[in-house]
């Protein structure tokens, strides 16, 4: 199909009227055009979030893995539901990742607090398989770990969406520089 044409191009430019030759040339070196733009602005989307990428891939793993141990654990493993909660996880974290991607570049364009909503959009996306990882952790081991403050904080963020909730509060800052080490 590409073959065919640029050769119906080339011919054109080669034996066809002023006017063939013109939209043919126009053909030729549009739609190269096209293709390098469009690859342009995904690899400096990679560039720009591939960081977040790799940690949220990771995140996704994770709560696989640690869904499949809670539930081997608990007797309740079903390969059929492993895969249906996983595909569905992944779909919806792509889904809601691009379209808060949308929201951040017209927030980005009339000069808003892009930057708050970036991270809290980001925090949003990635808590919802590492906080459910964390959460099956917590399940797997009895409560022992990770401490229920921490997930706490996780639980207040999905609430409110205010991303000031994992910063330390100046009383337990006192606190920690008081202690004796």
């Amino acid at each position: 199909m590409i073959k065919e044409f640029i050769i119906k191009n080339l011919l054109s430019i080669h034996s066809g009227g002023l006017g063939g030759k013109i939209w043919a040339s126009l053909q030729l070196a549009a739609v190269p055009a096209v293709g390098f733009t469009i690859s342009e602005r995904l690899s400096g989307w990679y560039i720009e979030s591939y960081v977040f990428i790799w940690m949220l891939g990771f995140a996704l793993i994770a709560d696989l893995i640690i869904g499949i141990w809670k539930h081997m654990k608990s007797g309740s493993f079903s390969p059929k539901m492993m895969i249906m909660g996983f595909c569905q996880k992944i779909g919806l974290v792509i889904l809601v990742y691009f379209l808060t991607e949308a929201f951040i570049q017209i927030i980005a364009d009339a000069d808003l607090d892009s930057v708050y909503f970036k991270v809290a959009t980001k925090l949003m996306i990635f808590i919802y398989p590492a906080g459910n990882a964390l959460v099956n952790v917590g399940i797997i081991t009895n409560g022992k770990f990770p401490p229920l403050g921490f997930l706490t904080k996780f639980e207040k963020f999905n609430k409110t969406l205010d991303v000031n909730v994992f910063k330390q509060k100046q009383d337990e800052k006192d606190i920690d520089s008081n202690t004796p080490e």
